[in-house]
């Protein structure tokens, strides 16, 4: 049975599954339909990796940290967050900006089947803001604070992956 994975970059939020079986390991991204073979392979007793991504080679350089990474490849370093993907029933807001912006994205992939906001609206702490189907079952989402809404870029039937932005809160 595959296990599901949410892996945190800043604001974005994406959920993966492993699986293994009689090969080794397997990952997709949530809601691909196609798997790839994964391997990771330690070089000696550094932090340098080789990441077998369908027997395509990735050298990477892996600095682990409570509840996540720095992976460096090449030039580039992603500090990513990972943790064990859990459904949830509430809006998850990621924490205001600099100018008290909350996006609010979705706890889950699914599909929008209401929405009960749009820009310019004042809410309640409580307030519903949409409803999103997933694994055939309605799921309210609830404003996490008092705001005026400043964007919705959904709409009804729209699908959605987890992470995806679905409201912006301006708090009150």
């Amino acid at each position: 049975m595959a296990e599901k994975y949410l892996i945190r970059d800043g604001d974005s939020e994406v959920a993966y599954e492993m699986d293994r079986d009689e090969h080794g390991f397997r990952v997709r991204r949530d809601g691909s339909p196609d798997w790839q073979r994964a391997e990771l392979q330690r070089i000696g007793d550094s932090q340098l990796y080789l990441l077998m991504i369908d027997n395509r080679p990735v050298e990477l350089y892996l600095e682990r940290r409570r509840g996540g990474a720095v992976a460096t490849i090449g030039r580039h370093a992603f500090d990513f967050d990972v943790e064990r993907w859990r459904p949830q029933t509430g809006a998850r807001a990621v924490r205001p900006d600099e100018s008290g912006l909350k996006r609010i994205v979705a706890p889950m992939t699914g599909s929008i089947v209401e929405v009960r906001c749009e820009p310019g609206t004042t809410v309640q702490a409580g307030d519903v803001l949409l409803v999103i189907e997933s694994m055939k079952m309605n799921n309210e989402l609830k404003s996490p604070a008092a705001g005026v809404v400043e964007q919705v870029p959904v709409k009804p039937g729209e699908r959605v992956n987890a992470g995806a932005l679905l409201v912006a809160l301006q708090v009150l």
